[in-house]
């Protein structure tokens, strides 16, 4: 729908790549990435050298060397938090009399006493040679998965860089639906928005989304993606652009730690690059370099990203991307049909990073990522909506982190603007329609906040005990306006406009602490507590439709607007010939010249001032006829609620881990979760897109607080050398039950002010009852270098309350009737397969990937006094890819996919949108 404007953009990109394998290997050190100061979550044990080492590698996804002597006996000290890879070799090394260096971005040597010092000089010790002792795969996990996911006792899953880069996808939110548990949200479309699903949850910040801790908190009514009419829903519209994330973490329960407050089952974070993802250890710039083109409408996507060290402490990272999407062709194998249609997407993004490290525990980072996008899409039968995004992100960090166990400090501020500027096209198919013009809406939703916290580690009598406590808060202001030429005659129009992101404030302030204790080598029990505390505050007016009979008495018409502002609503025809009469001097009706003085006289009745009443035109100064009878009139009598409120909860956790061998470590954890209304839910108030005054919502004056009780069993299996010396095998299992009270969905309500009201307003209202979420996960991978074999699958029952009659409120005045959207309950099942061979000295990767989701569900209410039901939505699917990566040399990497290899036709878990059909993607990636 946009012009193509990327072509010297590639042209450059490629140009470069170009110049690139002409330098081939000379610049090979500049490809690896350094991983000195990226921060890793480390638990190992005081034990011996070998072994503390390799573990430590492992969680940071690093090669080890041992170079020279090392006392078989000596054993390293434990290390236990968050830290980076530096830290933690020091820490383990501490005493030992052995150093450590970064040889270079991937790998780590150890080095004891001097070879060549003739031996062993103390009991016991023993000279060895260089040696590697990683054992298996580094990042062995499913689609390179570090391994402090599988030392993590909790459900926790990453997606690192080069999984993201692997198999192409057209938007961010689908690099999430491998993961267990976690399915993208939406259908796909031409909807850049992410709103995960975890477990069953999705939306109204139930699953926080970040930008490097930066909360993407801005939601919108009649979400992209819910189906026709269903203008109910509230959907995540959170923006990030791939091409600047180096990694993204998911947690799937909540914790009391930093990243939780007011979150009832998890959170996204998109960690984005810095300069040691760019730049080799010994070099002072890097550079990355990204091109994809493709099929089916797959235009273009490219990046370029350039770090540069300032100084020895200071280093920049900046970098920009175009994405440039057409209106795709569905698969064409399979009967599923869509509600919409999908009108292509256009996405300039910027990033800045500015980092400091003084070498001595102080870091220090302020980043800025912008993002300006354009998209389109069409309800069946309707006309187009144009949307423009501008999304700005700034965070700012400061980490002190000095040689002592009681400060690791971390700091972290951000704010988030997420402003979109929508044409909603016109809905008139005639000049004389009295559908909706061109209508302008601004949605602004501004959120900012903090997080300050420390990590203190103590040795006790009872064993190692780490300490985590800290602050955090946030704040919400959202925003909306609406134009066009009707609101501009009739203000109180807008109100059907502005409902999807109602004026309003939320505040949420928590503080934490967490502790765990290590006891012996073989249990770890950590518990913590948070008080979680919000405040809603706004004023929302909403509006009834009244009639009254009345004598309307003689008047003289006012000076309100002018005959032709009236006109080109009213009398459309009329308005039309005297404005080309007056501009032109010519009658279109014959294509006759006037007289100058008609043409003066038509010129001047377009200025004319006056006031319209029941359809009539009359000029001011001049006399409205009353009826001198008994006459309906209409009203719509507005009704402000003033709404300035606090709610809190006390919300402990514990965890309990278990190691009853190196390889094998279960756990069980119990937490609480608590989410206040959105801005959203909380001030909801007006109607559904179109001219006329919004009647169809009001506010909920006692909607409360949604809150969570999770439990959960598990275990991490991480296994090396299990059949041959270099295999690897990595597991992670769970079960998990959680129960929400007070769950939040769209119902009817009767208000006070408004008791004889024919119909109840819709609104958001609190179900009676609990909703129920459990099911098993597992994410397993098995890697032998030459080949290697992963899968995630998900099992997952939801169970809802029956219909509900009392809601929130406590008294009977709601009709029962809950509207449900589709899209809110995942499938039961989803399994994918990803596999594949690694040839040519592993330069060659080829991989397939299968994926199965049974049908999604919605929540239906089948007549007044009926109880809820669930029913399927769509129809169950099955999905191949292909795809392949080879390494040409240290500088450029190819890369080659087929999306949806057999092109089924298929709606996603979670959407009404139809998916793409097949479609291949080939892309080229240089760094020097």
């Amino acid at each position: 729908m946009y012009a193509f404007t990327s072509a010297r953009f590639a042209a450059l990109l490629l140009a470069g790549c170009a110049a690139v394998m002409e330098v081939g290997v000379g610049h090979g050190a500049a490809a690896q990435q350094a991983n000195s100061t990226s921060v890793y979550t480390f638990n190992v044990p005081a034990q011996k050298i070998a072994q503390g080492v390799n573990a430590i590698g492992r969680a940071a996804g690093l090669s080890v060397v041992i170079n020279g002597k090392v006392d078989a006996a000596l054993q390293g000290q434990a290390v236990s938090g968050s830290m980076t890879a530096a830290q933690a070799f020091g820490t383990f090394l501490g005493g030992t009399g052995l150093t450590y260096s970064f040889t270079n971005g991937n790998t780590v040597t150890v080095s004891g006493a001097s070879a060549d010092s003739g031996g062993a000089t103390v009991d016991g010790a023993i000279a060895l040679d260089t040696i590697d002792v990683s054992g298996g795969a580094t990042n062995a996990g499913f689609q390179g998965t570090p391994d402090w996911v599988y030392e993590t006792p909790a459900s926790v899953s990453v997606i690192s860089r080069e999984a993201i880069k692997t198999v192409p996808t057209r938007d961010t939110r689908d690099l999430l639906s491998n993961a267990a548990g976690v399915y993208s949200g939406e259908g796909n479309g031409s909807f850049p928005t992410v709103s995960p699903n975890i477990r069953g949850l999705q939306d109204s910040g139930r699953v926080v989304v970040s930008v490097d801790g930066a909360r993407q908190n801005a939601q919108r009514g009649m979400g992209f993606g819910t189906g026709m009419g269903s203008y109910g829903s509230n959907s995540g519209q959170a923006f990030v652009d791939s091409a600047f994330i180096r990694e993204v973490d998911i947690a799937k329960t909540t914790d009391a730690k930093a990243g939780s407050a007011g979150s009832l089952g998890g959170r996204v974070d998109f960690r984005t690059v810095g300069a040691d993802d760019l730049i080799a250890p010994d070099a002072k710039t890097g550079v990355e370099l990204n091109v994809l083109r493709g099929t089916n409408e797959y235009d273009f996507q490219g990046s370029a990203l350039a770090a540069f060290r300032l100084t020895d402490t200071l280093s920049l990272t900046a970098g920009f991307s175009k994405l440039k999407l057409g209106e795709y062709q569905p698969g064409k194998n399979g009967d599923a049909r869509s509600f919409n249609d999908a009108l292509g997407r256009e996405t300039w993004s910027s990033f800045q990073k500015l980092e400091f490290d003084n070498r001595e525990g102080l870091t220090a980072s302020v980043s800025w990522m912008h993002q300006d996008i354009k998209f389109a899409y069409a309800m069946e039968g309707i006309g187009g909506n144009i949307e423009h995004v501008r999304n700005d992100t700034v965070v700012g960090k400061i980490n002190w982190n000095p040689e002592t166990e009681l400060i690791d400090l971390k700091t972290n501020l951000w704010f988030n603007n997420s402003r979109n500027n929508e044409l909603r096209e016109s809905r008139r198919s005639s000049p004389t329609s009295t559908q909706p013009p061109d209508t302008y809406l601004n949605l602004d939703t501004q959120s900012f906040g903090g997080t300050l916290e420390n990590t203190s580690r103590l040795e006790t009598a009872a064993g190692l005990l780490t300490l985590n406590y800290g602050a955090e808060a946030f704040r919400d202001k959202a925003s909306s306006s609406a134009n066009s030429e009707t609101i501009a005659l009739n203000p109180l129009w807008e109100t059907s406009y502005t409902a999807f992101n109602p004026p309003g404030q939320r505040d949420v302030a928590s503080t934490f602490l967490n502790g765990e204790l290590k006891p012996a080598d073989w249990i770890t029990v950590s518990g913590g507590i948070r008080y979680d505390w919000s405040r809603l505050k706004g004023s929302p007016t909403y509006y009834e439709k009244t009639s009254t009979r009345t004598v309307v008495p003689n008047r003289i018409a006012q000076a309100v607007m002018t005959w032709g502002e009236w006109a080109q609503v009213n009398s459309v025809t009329i308005y039309n010939v005297r404005k080309s009469i007056c501009d032109t001097g010519i009658n279109p009706n014959n294509g006759k010249p006037v007289t100058p003085a008609a043409q003066a006289s038509n010129c001047s009745q377009l200025a004319v001032m006056g006031e319209a009443y029941n359809g009539a035109w009359t000029n001011a100064g001049s006399e409205i006829r009353g009826t001198g009878s008994d006459v309906t009139v209409v009203n719509y009598p507005g009704h402000t609620l003033d709404i300035d409120r606090t709610d809190s909860a006390w919300l402990p956790s514990a965890t309990i881990e278990l190691k009853p061998v190196d390889w094998f470590r279960p756990f069980a954890s119990y937490s609480q979760s608590y989410r206040p209304p959105t801005t959203l839910e909380a001030f909801l108030a007006g109607g559904t897109p179109g001219d006329g005054v919004g009647t169809g919502y009001a506010p909920n004056a006692d909607l409360q607080s949604e809150r969570g009780e999770t439990y959960e069993v598990g275990a991490n299996i991480i296994r090396d050398g299990l059949f041959r010396d270099n295999d690897s095998l990595r597991m992670k299992v769970a079960a998990f039950h959680r129960d929400v009270e007070d769950y939040i969905v769209m119902g009817s309500l009767v208000t006070d002010a408004t008791p004889a009201r024919d119909a109840p307003y819709s609104s958001f209202v609190n179900m009676d009852g609990t909703t129920t979420m459990r099911g098993i996960e597992v994410e397993a991978n098995y890697d032998m270098r030459v080949a290697y074999i992963g899968a995630a699958a998900t099992w997952l029952d939801t169970k809802w309350p029956g219909k509900t009659d009392i809601f929130s409120n406590g008294i009977l005045t709601t009709n029962g009737d809950v509207v449900a959207v589709a899209g809110n309950i995942p499938p039961d099942f989803k399994l994918t397969v990803d596999g594949g061979i690694r040839l040519m000295d592993e330069r060659l990767t080829i991989g397939a990937r299968y994926t199965h989701t049974s049908p999604t569900k919605t929540r239906q209410v089948a007549t007044i006094g009926a109880n809820m039901t669930v029913v399927e939505s769509t129809d169950p699917y099955s999905v191949f890819d292909l795809y392949s990566v080879y390494q040409a040399n240290e500088n450029i990497t190819l890369r080659l996919s087929v999306n949806n290899v057999t092109d089924q036709r298929y709606v996603p878990a979670g959407g009404l949108f139809l998916a793409p059909g097949r479609t291949a993607t080939m892309g080229l990636t240089a760094k020097f």
